[in-house]
């Protein structure tokens, strides 16, 4: 575990493969507040406080996790003095999860992964700018996905899957081979059937882990196609 103090109301926690596995814990168990996960962010604060005097005693903290491979993964943890500060990082990235952090687990636990990646610059990107290697949609019904599905079927082409889990379907894009069709226009598309989640390495990695796997290949099609 190694832990830097980015400035006093910050510090940044990198865990490698070593420390998931001496905690006998998997990295997407992060995302939400297992007991392991809640004993792992006490450590964190221990040590920040002793090595850094690091003091999150009832303290708002913002936790952000950006993965860095598929075993290891940096934590930015932020102090916040003015809960608008809150406000204004959600409504900057487009998302307003819940006010559920490591110390307070509780159910819809893929509504905090939300959360993780947020940081990275992967999700700074403009999407009218920059191809975007994978889409991440969230439903809330089967008819749902299966009518946005016929929607972007003549304007899709390449992999896609889709997930279940706790009742919400996720709906996995990738890389969108069609010629002159912007990432926007699925995007606006989609919206008016779900819910844009972030495309991370850690929620699709949540997903198979935790989630059922519906259509393992080209969704798009066979939803458009057969249902």
């Amino acid at each position: 575990m190694k832990i830097e103090k980015l400035s006093d109301t910050q510090i940044q926690v990198t865990l490698n493969h070593s420390d998931l596995i001496d905690r006998n814990i998997k990295i997407s168990e992060l995302a939400y507040g297992s007991k392991k996960a809640q004993a792992l962010f006490k450590d964190m604060m221990a040590r920040a406080y002793e090595d850094f005097g690091f003091e999150t005693e009832n303290v708002p903290l913002m936790i952000e996790a950006v993965p860095l491979s598929t075993d290891s993964i940096m934590i930015v943890v932020t102090k916040v003095e003015d809960p608008s500060q809150i406000e204004e990082k959600l409504d900057a990235i487009g998302e307003r999860p819940t006010h559920r952090t490591f110390k307070d687990p509780e159910e819809d636990r893929l509504t905090d992964l939300a959360l993780m990646g947020k940081g990275s610059e992967e999700h700074k990107e403009n999407d009218s700018k920059v191809k975007v290697r994978s889409l991440t949609y969230l439903f809330g019904e089967f008819d749902t996905v299966s009518m946005a599905a016929h929607r972007i079927t003549p304007m899709f082409i390449g992999d896609s899957s889709l997930y279940k889990y706790n009742e919400r379907y996720f709906l996995i894009l990738n890389k969108n081979s069609k010629a002159n069709v912007k990432t926007d226009t699925l995007v606006g598309i989609l919206d008016e059937f779900g819910s844009r989640c972030p495309s991370t390495d850690l929620n699709e990695m949540f997903l198979k882990e935790h989630g059922k796997l519906l259509i393992p290949l080209h969704a798009v099609d066979v939803l458009a196609k057969y249902l």
